[in-house]
């Protein structure tokens, strides 16, 4: 994995004025990968939108970590719901 698929830790905690210790945090609940080298510790470019949503809900709206967790698990069980809804709708279609 090169460098310039990953951005330093140090380096987004920086840039957005965070604490260091709300993204292993974030990594002791499994919400995201940290990737440690010799060089230090760094996140994937991919993963930079879901960190700033995990950022905005921790210091705009005042949501702890675990509340952050259980969000992203409802958001997620409301996405598999919605392809669900959208395959069976498919699948009616076939009978019309």
């Amino acid at each position: 994995m090169s460098d310039q698929e990953n951005i330093s830790i140090e380096t987004y905690c920086s840039y957005y004025n965070i604490e260091q210790g709300f993204i292993q945090s974030l990594e002791e609940y499994g919400l995201i990968i940290i990737r440690y080298q010799e060089s230090g510790a760094f996140i994937q470019k991919e993963d930079v939108p879901q960190l700033e949503r995990f950022s905005r809900m921790y210091y705009e709206l005042n949501i702890n970590v675990e509340g952050i967790d259980a969000l992203r698990n409802l958001l997620e069980k409301i996405k598999n719901l919605q392809n669900e809804k959208e395959a069976l709708k498919a699948r009616l279609k076939i009978y019309e």
